[in-house]
């Protein structure tokens, strides 16, 4: 699995597997769709992923999203870092906007029904803010190069090694792109369970009714 903020719960690692498996077969899809000119596969890219485009070819980000999929349901936990959580960060964007849009416009019960299933859950909205509140560390790798050049020095030692990196678009080494087991000496401490936002009538994601249900003294 892959290592968030906090344990992914199994709705979540749905959403996420939806998102890789959607992106993957997108930028998959480029070349052919355009005859395998490398210059319309990369203004498609440019287009469609900007905030991968600032630090990823096509060919690299398709690499490493193809090898995060095969990592997400692993037993393993990987460490990740701003390079790794930016690729899942704009995945999960496009995903569930896609998501939310489809579901929107159905017009009969059945339709709605169809576009709302994230394997195995129907849901109907996925709030992306605050999916990423759940379970994303932080979001330095979105921080604007002027802003992180202008930080005081010791803000910026706050950051994460590749998050001044990433602002100054700068392409990620091999080795900072390797996906490795992490060291966590008790796996019980970190590990999928059943969802506490997302219930048997919920039809939003994360639901904030039923955890407070659940949890009555927060």
């Amino acid at each position: 699995m892959l290592r968030f903020g906090n344990p992914p719960d199994t709705v979540f690692q749905a959403i996420l597997r939806n998102s890789l498996d959607f992106v993957v077969d997108d930028i998959a899809a480029m070349p052919d769709v355009h005859q395998n000119d490398e210059l319309l596969v990369k203004e498609e890219f440019n287009n469609t992923y900007r905030i991968m485009a600032k630090v990823f070819t096509p060919r690299l980000a398709l690499a490493t999203l193809k090898r995060l999929r095969e990592c997400l349901d692993r037993p393993e936990i990987y460490y990740l870092n701003d390079y790794h959580y930016l690729l899942l960060y704009e995945a999960l964007e496009c995903y569930v906007v896609i998501h939310n849009d489809a579901v929107a416009i159905s017009r009969t019960k059945k339709e709605r029904r169809e576009t709302s299933f994230v394997d195995p859950f129907h849901i109907e909205y996925i709030d992306f803010e605050e999916v990423v509140g759940l379970f994303f560390f932080d979001i330095d790798f979105l921080t604007p190069a002027e802003a992180m050049l202008n930080m005081p020095p010791e803000l910026k030692q706050s950051f994460n090694p590749e998050a001044f990196a990433i602002s100054q678009g700068m392409m990620p080494h091999p080795e900072e792109l390797a996906l490795t087991p992490d060291r966590i000496k008790d796996p019980n401490l970190y590990k999928i369970s059943a969802s506490e936002h997302f219930g048997p009538a919920s039809k939003v994601y994360p639901d904030h009714d039923y955890y407070e249900v659940n949890h009555p003294d927060g």
